[in-house]
């Protein structure tokens, strides 16, 4: 089991449960203190600067271990240039053209998403920013799910979602979900999402690194298991890939970016046998792999249905 360690904020985080790192030697030593327990998973957050980021890098990779963000005070590009394994959440959380942004700082309100909303993707600059983050061997995990949650295009909830949530949890997400849903379209988020979904496949075609994961935040709609279906749904729906090519982002691409390749991703004698059987053919639709009737973890047999019926109605405020 992989276990990941709690978040490396810096030292504005706006986040009170969340540790604070005032200098670059708390973080180094935040860094070491979790690997020296057996925590072998970072991720930097965003109130986090450079020099206290670059510290985190560096004490991750003297322990051969990997590091990645969800950042704001710094861009992607800084971050690339660091040294850094990995961004999360696509472009959608890149903070590169926003504009006004001053160094080290989070840019001003809204501004991220407006100038994403605007950006040209096909233009010179943009095609060069993605190729510097491809030539600094920066890998990017897409998590289209939890940001869909607050477009106002999205589609109507899953009901075997909605059924494994307790009651407390499902009212609040509808709330939230008709809220979204109520504003005028397009929004400037509804721009900003889709020119993001648009980066994730230039950035792919051009080379880089595509993994694809879910996130627990958002408007409470992106659940396990029916967030990561959706999640992987997204990159044919949103992003423009083919069945085959979004499935390979799912596995191959994410072990790649773990450094697990030579263990699981693909079907291959002598790799643990993490499998899932499956009544249909995602890869011709995508949206068949739901249909998960059996899932090995290295090679035990789960019963997916029965798995989903334990937790129908629990899942969130109890």
């Amino acid at each position: 089991m992989e276990l990941t360690a709690p978040y490396i904020e810096g030292k504005s985080t706006r986040f009170p449960q969340m540790n604070e790192n005032k200098t670059p030697a708390d973080a180094a030593a935040f860094v070491n203190y979790w690997a020296d327990r057996g925590f072998t998973s970072f991720k930097a957050y965003m109130g986090i600067d450079k020099p206290t980021l670059k510290a985190s890098i560096d004490a991750a990779h003297k322990r051969n271990l990997k590091i990645t963000g969800h950042l704001d005070n710094v861009t992607y590009q800084e971050a690339a240039l660091l040294g850094m394994d990995n961004l999360e959440h696509g472009f959608m959380a890149s903070t590169d053209f926003a504009i006004g942004k001053k160094e080290n700082e989070p840019p001003g309100p809204g501004s991220a998403y407006k100038a994403l909303s605007n950006l040209d993707i096909l233009s010179d600059s943009v095609k060069q920013f993605i190729q510097f983050l491809i030539d600094k061997k920066m890998s990017i995990t897409s998590s289209l799910a939890v940001f869909e949650g607050a477009t106002t295009t999205q589609p109507q909830p899953n009901q075997e979602a909605l059924n494994a949530m307790s009651p407390d949890t499902r009212d609040f997400y509808l709330q939230r979900l008709a809220a979204t849903k109520s504003a005028k379209s397009p929004t400037i988020y509804d721009k900003a999402y889709a020119n993001a979904t648009k980066m994730e496949k230039i950035f792919y075609d051009m080379g880089g690194l595509l993994s694809v994961g879910t996130d627990p935040t958002g408007n409470g709609g992106t659940i396990a298991g029916y967030g990561n279906w959706r999640a992987i749904e997204l990159l044919v729906e949103a992003d423009g890939f083919t069945p085959l090519e979004a499935i390979k982002i799912a596995t191959l691409n994410g072990s790649i970016a773990l450094g697990f390749d030579k263990i699981i991703g693909t079907i291959e004698t002598g790799k643990t046998a993490d499998l899932l059987i499956i009544d249909g053919d995602p890869s011709k639709n995508i949206s068949e792999i739901r249909k998960v009737q059996y899932v090995f973890k290295s090679g035990v047999g789960y019963n997916s249905k029965k798995l989903f019926d334990a937790v129908k109605g629990k899942v969130g405020f109890n």
